[in-house]
């Protein structure tokens, strides 16, 4: 069953991290622009600062954390998540990154130019590919890539579980060009974000079919083209090891390796039921200054039976030692005749039931004598 819905600023911020693996990394900035003049859409610009190439050690190793292990290498499935799109940005070919700003640029190392070259009555974009792209087995990446890819995503097809399909059911047909290296996409719609498509690019071999394409690259990708290849999945350790790949035809990555590390986000310590519980903005009391000589002789010069002044209670609303007396009964007890004069009901015209106020007797206060 097809899965669509996505939006598609998510898309574009999930393929700007994953182009980061593969720019910011092992490619230096890149030079080259776009020979096409017309505005795009801005993007979502990179959220990890980039590093300058020469300040990245020759053979070394980066170990990356991600929260969890990838649950597939298909960028385009539904569970796909952050780590996904890093690995596979390594991995696999994408047309257009990210520059720092978020606008999309052209790749040199996958293409010579890419534009539209007529928009009526239909949309065409052109793409000229590089003729040194190839993928790991040696086959050179072309039209039946994006042929392949197109027929997965369009959503025509349910057999396809895709979680995607946003600019991909515009296209009406994919052929080849002039010669091998041209790709022409012709699109039922204009599409004005058209540079988002096809990044990243999968092999014919993954796309091509239902079953691949569910499931050919969940663990595994045996055809890649990228500055990196999968070395291997250790779901034990909770790492994807990735290696320079002998097959990159673009600037030789300067990592030996680059390794995903599943990190556990750390949980803040339990406390104990029995500990006490203290705010941390909390203010302490006043320290209890001891009683001065001449007070504790006064004190003791006081009669046994006479009783000790006492400070006013709290509010008879909060709760407090000072509640000594019998609880109030629940039986109402006849109020007394009042002084105040009966006003007649405005329904039944009879005379209401005087109401007299009881002054209220607090405990600390001696008893009031009511008056008949």
């Amino acid at each position: 069953m097809s899965h669509v819905g996505v939006p598609r600023g998510t898309v574009r911020k999930r393929r700007s991290l994953a182009l980061l693996t593969a720019g910011v990394l092992t490619i230096p900035a890149l030079a080259g622009c776009s020979s096409d003049s017309e505005e795009t859409s801005r993007a979502v610009p990179q959220d990890i600062a980039p590093a300058a190439r020469d300040r990245v050690a020759d053979g070394s190793t980066v170990n990356w954390a991600v929260d969890a292990m990838p649950t597939t290498l298909n960028a385009f499935q539904a569970d796909a998540d952050s780590a996904t799109t890093k690995i596979t940005g390594a991995l696999l070919p994408t047309l257009f990154p990210m520059d720092a700003a978020g606008h999309p640029k052209l790749n040199p190392d996958y293409l010579e130019s890419a534009k539209i070259i007529e928009r009526e009555p239909k949309q065409v974009v052109l793409y000229k590919l590089n003729q040194q792209a190839v993928w790991s087995d040696g086959r050179e990446i072309g039209a039946p890539d994006f042929v392949a890819q197109w027929r997965a995503l369009s959503g025509k097809d349910s057999a396809f579980w895709t979680a995607r399909n946003a600019g991909y059911e515009r296209i009406e047909k994919i052929e080849r060009g002039s010669d091998d290296l041209q790709v022409r996409v012709t699109f039922a719609k204009p599409y004005a974000d058209w540079r988002s498509l096809f990044s990243p690019l999968y092999p014919k071999e993954i796309t091509g079919s239902p079953d691949t394409f569910n499931d050919g690259a969940r663990t595994a990708l045996k055809n890649t083209a990228g500055p990196f290849q999968l070395k291997g999945v250790d779901k034990a350790k909770g790492t994807v090891t990735l290696v320079r790949s002998p097959r990159w035809w673009g600037e030789k990555a300067k990592l030996d390796s680059l390794v995903f590390r599943v990190v556990a986000p750390r949980t803040a310590p339990r406390r104990s039921p029995t500990a006490p519980c203290t705010s941390p903005t909390s203010t302490p009391p006043p320290p209890t200054a001891s009683p001065s000589p001449s007070a504790t002789a006064r004190a003791a010069s006081r009669s046994p039976t006479a009783p000790a002044p006492t400070s006013r209670p709290p509010p008879r609303c909060a709760p407090g030692p000072w509640r000594t007396g019998p609880t109030r009964s629940r039986r109402r007890s006849p109020r007394p005749p009042g002084r105040r004069t009966a006003r007649p009901s405005s329904r039944t015209g009879r005379s209401r039931r005087p109401c007299a106020a009881t002054p209220y007797a607090s405990p600390w206060s001696p008893p009031t004598p009511s008056s008949r």
